[in-house]
């Protein structure tokens, strides 16, 4: 019997949807990261003018990066799999908006981040909460510094904590904000904005935004991935917070 698909891709009108189905939580392991490319290979082949990443259901849009890959041993190859698929979703040359219902923390809420925009229902959580397991998110804190006063990039970087959708709206890190209910609705509405515009525009247009953008992201997550593996995965609270995590007792920090 064959496995049933995690992430399923479907083109209507112009518009491609991306969906992550890995109930409750939509966590990413590492073969869901590789399902998860392979959907936006799809996605680079189709005429789609917006693409659409959401989830099923409305506990989650993601809660992140499986725990389990964070181990120093493990660490490698997680990065270069969900960076890879943070990179493929930048490179993709139709308009991306993330659809977000519930928790998007950690990996998720970075996902979410690497699309053009963002809609949100009420009641959703954005945060990245790596620094309680002694890490820190690589993504984030490339994107961060340059969406939001870096003030408030450091904030949320370093104390881990969550912020509401009407936060992130405030920050102007979501584009719409849905009533509880009316994601669905919400995201007809502004997908409406993009789709009666011409494609060859759109995709001219999303480069030139890029053009900019893109040098520096790359150039800052490559340094990023550098301290994550050379510095970060060989200090000693890195392996006590991963493996408190998987064992389910608190972290005993030695600040080393």
């Amino acid at each position: 019997m064959a496995e049933r698909e995690v992430v399923t891709y479907h083109l209507e009108d112009r518009v491609g949807r991306v969906t992550l189905d890995r109930p409750p939580l939509h966590i990413l392991d590492l073969p869901t990261i590789r399902e998860y490319s392979a959907a936006l290979s799809r996605v680079e082949r189709d005429p789609a003018v917006v693409c659409i990443l959401g989830a099923a259901g409305d506990k989650a849009f993601s809660a992140g990066v499986d725990i389990a890959d964070h181990t120093r041993e493990k660490a490698p190859a997680m990065l270069e799999q969900f960076h890879g698929l943070i990179r493929k979703v930048r490179r993709l040359e139709c308009v991306t908006i993330a659809a977000v219902q519930g928790l998007a923390l950690g990996g998720g809420f970075e996902l979410a981040l690497a699309c053009d925009m963002i809609v949100a229902e009420e009641g959703a959580t954005f945060g990245v909460p790596e620094i309680w397991l002694g890490c820190f998110p690589p993504v984030a804190a490339a994107v961060l510094p340059r969406h939001l006063a870096p003030q408030k990039a450091y904030e949320l970087v370093l104390s881990g904590e969550p912020i509401t959708a009407a936060e992130a709206t405030q920050m102007g890190l979501v584009n719409a904000l849905a009533p509880r209910g009316k994601l669905e609705e919400t995201l007809d509405r502004f997908v409406a904005r993009f789709t009666e515009k011409s494609g060859a525009a759109l995709r001219v247009a999303k480069q030139a935004l890029r053009v900019s953008e893109d040098a520096a992201f790359g150039a800052a997550l490559e340094a990023i991935e550098r301290l994550y593996l050379e510095e970060l995965m060989r200090t000693h609270d890195a392996e006590e917070g991963i493996r408190a995590f998987l064992e389910r007792r608190p972290p005993k920090w030695e600040d080393r």
